[in-house]
């Protein structure tokens, strides 16, 4: 459960202490202000897994869809291998469909496991300005390198996971969009995740964040 949900957070994680004063966050400011009338999203994800007892990454492809407020589904492999969703009525599932089973977490089940934070940060969206964005992560460092800038930052506040040790976005310098998240985790693992054909505002009907669980063995936690 705990590494689901931090592959999860780590896909849309995008969105204090004192910055060093050197920092230029225009980038950062630019990016916010891009996403701003992004209400939904539906993009593509390339995965690897960094291991520290495996000298090969793993790798997997998968989608995922996003609305605003916290509704979303993201699959992996295809056929899929593993699908996570989020629904209205704030159970979260991950369903594995070729052994038939899945479980299903009430809201107050995801909050007890360390790495609940992921849900919580896509259910509250997308920050609405810099401060909001200050309040939930620190800047670790911002460097610019052909054409995108990479944004190293450590979650804190409430509810920020002990587990994950810094994430890096890569920021686009003319789009101002998110091209790929690296979630670095304190065990010495980390996961890449990169994006393409990004679809914003796009109409996603309601049934892509429900599942017919009939046949499957369910537990509910």
């Amino acid at each position: 459960m705990q590494h689901r949900l931090l592959m999860i957070a780590g896909i849309l994680l995008g969105l204090a202490v004192p910055l060093r004063a050197e920092l230029d966050l225009a980038p950062v400011k630019a990016w916010i202000a891009q996403q701003a009338e992004v209400k939904s999203f539906i993009v593509d994800i390339k995965q690897e897994r960094h291991l520290r007892t495996v000298k090969k990454p793993l790798e997997s492809v998968g989608r995922f869809w996003f609305v605003q407020g916290g509704a979303f589904r993201w699959q992996a492999g295809d056929p899929p291998k593993v699908v996570a969703l989020m629904n209205p009525k704030e159970e979260f599932s991950l369903i594995y469909p070729a052994k038939k089973t899945a479980e299903v977490f009430s809201q107050a089940a995801v909050e007890r496991e360390d790495a609940g934070q992921g849900i919580a940060f896509l259910r509250a969206g997308f920050p609405a300005s810099l401060e909001a964005f200050l309040e939930r992560f620190e800047v670790l460092d911002l460097k610019g390198a052909e054409g995108w800038d990479n944004l190293e930052v450590k979650p804190i506040g409430p509810g920020a996971s002990f587990a994950v040790r810094k994430l890096v976005m890569v920021l686009h310098q003319t789009t101002h969009r998110l091209g790929a998240m690296q979630v670095h985790l304190r065990d010495g693992s980390w996961v890449n995740n990169v994006f393409s054909g990004l679809q914003e505002n796009a109409v996603i009907p309601a049934s892509q964040f429900s599942y017919d669980l009939g046949g499957y063995e369910v537990k509910r936690r």
